[in-house]
């Protein structure tokens, strides 16, 4: 019978080829969108998914080398290197979502800067948002925080180390969810107060802008309820390590599953949430359904209808 943390393993692998193939579904619905990039809301969406697409290629990875060979592990710098690509990548999700916070703060507070609303800039600020996390994450292998795992086949900065680990929490999770939730507070503030205006036209049209601003803070909650479950389970272990004095034998195992679960549920989201890949979601299983009903008609029917004719034809004679 297979060790539980091997059950583990495999489990957490599927879920990873399943965001992997959810992430290829939305790049493949984006090509049939025939949106341009220049829709900056797509461009900033895309940019999350790709981050995301390369956590989970990047925690597929290190889940093989655990189950196999253990083939990460024979070269130390190599394994080194990818547990840091897997830091980057994870990152970069946060890090995204702020700029996507930053965008529509642009659109509803400071939408008289048409600067702030250009495609160039975002394109600028994308390339920005990953050597800033270069810049934050590389300082730490030089310093050899990344260590192999003492019950794994991969490399990461160990939660034991508690020192280098609050500084990962911080830079990975902390700061990006503080901006993205005084973002998005600072835009629903905005939009209260612009309710709030003594304007007639304003009054007319109250009623739909605050169900839009409560949809608004609904999908706000979820998102950051979801980024905070991504890690409260590394919080949990790391405490329980502090406390004991070791780390819970299938913690790692634990921790990559909440997170696969969590990218496989932003991606459905992010499908949900995208006017553009919803409706060709939808339109992709309309069709199907549309060709199944609409394929040529059996010949054993036309053989049962014209015989029913010929009966018919015959006692008329």
């Amino acid at each position: 019978m297979l060790p539980t943390s091997k059950i583990l393993g495999v489990f957490n692998w599927c879920l990873c080829f399943l965001a992997i193939s959810i992430y290829v579904l939305i790049f493949v619905l984006a090509i049939k969108a025939h949106r341009s990039v220049r829709d900056i809301a797509l461009l900033l969406t895309y940019n999350t998914c790709f981050a995301a697409f390369c956590t989970c290629a990047a925690s597929a990875i290190m889940i093989a080398s655990n189950l196999f060979t253990g083939f990460l592990v024979s070269n130390m710098t190599f394994c080194y290197v990818w547990g840091l690509f897997y830091d980057i990548c994870e990152c970069s999700v946060y890090f995204s979502y702020c700029l996507q916070g930053f965008y529509r703060l642009c659109r509803v507070v400071f939408y008289k800067k048409k600067f702030l609303v250009s495609h160039y800039l975002y394109i600028v600020l994308i390339i920005c948002q990953w050597t800033l996390v270069l810049i934050l994450l590389v300082p730490p292998i030089f310093i050899k925080w990344y260590a192999r795992l003492s019950t794994e086949y991969y490399c990461l900065i160990p939660y034991t180390y508690i020192g280098p680990e609050v500084y990962h929490i911080l830079v990975l999770y902390l700061i990006p969810l503080g901006c993205l939730g005084t973002v998005y507070v600072w835009i629903t503030t905005n939009i209260r107060n612009i309710s709030r205006t003594p304007n007639l036209a304003i009054e007319a049209i109250q009623r739909q802008r605050n169900q839009r601003d409560l949809v608004v803070i609904k999908r706000i909650l979820f998102l950051l309820s979801i980024l905070i479950v991504l890690r409260f389970p590394t919080v949990i272990f790391m405490v329980y390590g502090i406390v004991v004095g070791s780390l819970y034998p299938l913690t790692y195992a634990i921790v990559g599953i909440t997170t696969s679960m969590c990218l496989i549920v932003i991606g459905f989201i992010t499908i949900k949430t995208t006017t553009e890949l919803e409706k060709q979601f939808l339109s992709f299983f309309t069709n199907r359904n549309n060709r199944v009903m609409t394929g040529p008609i059996p010949r054993n029917i036309f053989n049962r209808t014209n015989a029913a004719a010929c009966i018919r034809t015959t006692s008329n004679g």
